[in-house]
């Protein structure tokens, strides 16, 4: 199911400011209040960023390694 199918029909500001940046893999710090779409601005870079090649335990290890506090693990099925 793709982003469009889910209502989403263009970007939100904060999106549309840090999804380019986080393409590149820079870091980002941001700010923004509740509901404008900030996880999505984080788990739409990271989704295309997954090498579709690698096994899920190897992409759980390289994109959740270092975080703390809640995990996000998201698989296809």
């Amino acid at each position: 199911m793709g982003i469009y199918e889910k209502d989403f029909e263009r970007p939100s500001p904060i999106q549309e400011e840090s999804i380019p940046i986080a393409l590149t893999g820079s870091d980002i710090l941001a700010r923004a209040k509740n509901g404008t779409g900030k996880t999505a601005a984080f788990c739409i870079p990271a989704l295309e960023k997954i090498d579709q090649k690698q096994s899920i335990l190897a992409k759980f290890k390289l994109y959740c390694s270092h975080a703390c506090g809640t995990i996000l693990l998201i698989v296809s099925t």
